[in-house]
């Protein structure tokens, strides 16, 4: 047999960035992320409704979805930081830039109540802050039974509750679209604590 030699990669490294782009990078991902777990909550809606056009949803329940994504991952994200030595000014630098978001959507104060419960949330969540648990499934589900449990459900709730409980488009498939938007919301925490856990901001 032929003896061939190997070339073995070591993607364990870290990334140093300044504290702007590290930002700059962190808030185009969580929109990247978004827009996707959008784009399947659109679907849905034309899947349950095929005269469905994304322009009857109103831009304040978009404007909401967005900005509680934003500090729900962010929030993540901070939690899991604490070696990064810049936490502090990461947190004020992002911050920074969703009051200007929040500003050009006119959601300056839904923003600060967002900014306020969210922590809560995740502070209070045992399973998460004692033990890393982001998620489980539930076994032997009931009707009517959540799918899954743990704060990535539970945000994820928070997240729809917060921008399109009220909406008569989705409330009939409120239920259907959540169940989707867990995994996407699961999918999104992973790929940013992969993202999140490779830099060293200096």
């Amino acid at each position: 047999m032929d003896e061939h030699n190997i070339t073995r990669h070591d993607y364990g490294g870290k990334v140093e960035t300044d504290c702007e782009k590290f930002i700059e990078g962190l808030i185009e991902l969580f929109d990247d992320l978004a827009d996707f777990a959008l784009s399947r909550i659109y679907k849905q809606l034309y899947n349950a409704n095929s005269n469905f056009d994304v322009d009857t949803l109103p831009k304040e329940d978009v404007d909401h979805f967005k900005l509680t994504w934003y500090v729900s991952l962010a929030e993540l994200m901070f939690f899991s930081m604490t070696d990064q030595p810049k936490l502090e000014e990461i947190k004020e630098a992002f911050y920074d830039e969703m009051e200007i978001t929040a500003q050009e959507r006119n959601a300056s104060p839904f923003l600060l109540e967002s900014r306020a419960s969210i922590p809560k949330i995740i502070n209070r969540n045992s399973d998460f802050v004692e033990r890393g648990l982001f998620n489980a499934p539930m076994s032997n589900r009931e009707d009517n039974a959540p799918r899954n449990r743990g704060l990535g459900p539970e945000l994820a709730n928070v997240i729809l509750e917060a921008s399109f409980a009220t909406n008569p488009i989705v409330g009939p498939v409120f239920d259907e679209i959540l169940e989707t938007f867990e995994l996407e919301f699961n999918n999104a925490y992973g790929h940013c604590s992969i993202a999140c856990s490779t830099f060293i901001v200096v």
